[in-house]
């Protein structure tokens, strides 16, 4: 009888290995299909649409699901992943766009509006939302393959490659190094990014990050100026650095398991925090992007003290009517491309809505040797924050 059920055993055994070793040739010959599909694609036909990668990616998540079917896998740091993944998100623009108020912003070419909703964000969202699917039914069918991770990835760099495929001139060598630099290195890197956030968390971690770092640019009316290059670094790192933070944490859960208090216990402070950190995301965007009526700026000298110190940060008012400035105000005005926060002490009538603003700093034992017109004026200060543009300061000097 136990020689039986050891035979019993082993056919089973080995009836599983060898509907293991199938399942991976399928989807192995699946993404290599659509890989040299894609790469055709790039190639050739040089053809970018959204709903042609779409339906591209749909292909093959149905083939794998009608064929090997679908089960459902619950990964063990779902909801950890989910937390570190949109917290260090959060923290990443955060950064970025605090930076962005000394390096300066550039206008986003596309506009918050009913058009690039149906175009782009509606498109790419559907996008990511394929893209991820398929990630996760080969990290899920072909656990333990490693040619298979490798081919997603591949694939998942070529649709990325493929939506920007556009954007650069790459007849020109200069057009390819910019393409190389600022789309398929950042996009190779977050990609096994991702694939590592899925192989231990599934589909969610993953959906959180390219809903944050991908969609902005579809979404947000500005973005910090780093130029071409350090952006592309910037990009490149982000994801890298988020793995090893991750790692490090579920190495972390793996060392005390036995004692780990799970984030699920405590659901209040995460929320707090999320709730806290979209607050300051948004309220810091708004502010520098001079969208509304409001703006903040760092103020950089101490010519102002001690109304206004170096360090603080004003929030300045931009008024429709040039009239409403009166003589004792504090102005806010460019001056050879550089803002400059300074008193009113004189205004000259000129008529016709022109008028000449002369001012001065409170700390400065002279007035400013320039008349301010119309068109340098920025607004009026209705606000000071103390402190708040430090960081911003120090930052500035050291890059000088």
């Amino acid at each position: 009888l136990k020689k039986k059920i050891d035979i019993i055993m082993l056919e089973w055994w080995a009836s599983m290995m060898r509907k293991y070793k199938k399942s991976y040739i399928l989807i192995n010959i699946v993404l290599l299909l659509l890989c040299a599909f894609l790469l055709t694609n790039i190639m050739v036909f040089k053809y970018s649409s959204f709903l042609f990668l779409i339906l591209t990616l749909l292909v093959p998540i149905a083939l794998l699901i009608l064929i090997l079917g679908y089960e459902k896998k619950k990964r063990r740091f779902t909801y950890e992943l989910m937390f570190y993944i949109f917290s260090y998100s959060i923290v990443f623009l955060i950064v970025t766009y605090f930076i962005g108020t000394f390096v300066g912003f550039s206008k986003n070419v596309y506009k918050l509006n009913i058009s690039n909703l149906i175009h782009n964000i509606i498109p790419y969202l559907f996008l990511i939302m394929v893209s991820e699917m398929l990630r996760y039914e080969v990290i899920r069918k072909g656990e333990g393959s490693d040619l298979a991770y490798f081919l997603v990835t591949a694939v998942l760099v070529l649709v990325d490659i493929t939506v920007f495929l556009t954007t650069y001139d790459l007849t020109t060598s200069d057009g390819q190094i910019k393409f190389i630099c600022s789309i398929t290195l950042p996009s190779i890197f977050k990609n096994i990014a991702l694939m590592y956030f899925g192989k231990y968390g599934g589909i969610y971690p993953n959906l959180i990050y390219r809903l944050l770092i991908d969609l902005k640019l579809f979404i947000l009316p500005i973005m910090p100026n780093f130029g071409l290059y350090f952006d592309s670094i910037v990009n490149t790192i982000l994801p890298a650095l988020m793995m090893f933070f991750v790692y490090l944490n579920i190495s972390f859960y793996h060392r005390d398991d036995d004692e780990r208090i799970s984030n699920r216990k405590n659901p209040f402070y995460k929320y707090v925090i999320y709730f806290v950190l979209i607050f300051i995301t948004l309220a810091l965007n708004i502010l520098v992007s001079s969208s509304i009526k409001y703006s903040m700026v760092s103020i950089g000298s101490g010519s102002m003290s001690p109304k206004i110190n170096k360090g603080d940060a004003i929030i300045y008012e931009k008024l429709n009517n040039i009239n409403q400035i009166k003589k004792g105000q504090v102005l806010v005005f460019k001056k050879d491309g550089k803002m400059i926060v300074h008193r009113i002490i004189k205004i000259e009538e000129l008529g016709d809505n022109e008028r000449i603003f002369y001012t001065k700093g409170d700390a400065n034992e002279k007035e400013d040797g320039y008349p301010i017109t119309n068109e340098q004026v920025l607004g009026v200060v209705k606000f000071r924050i103390k402190y708040v543009g430090i960081p911003s300061v120090v930052l500035s000097e050291l890059f000088k």
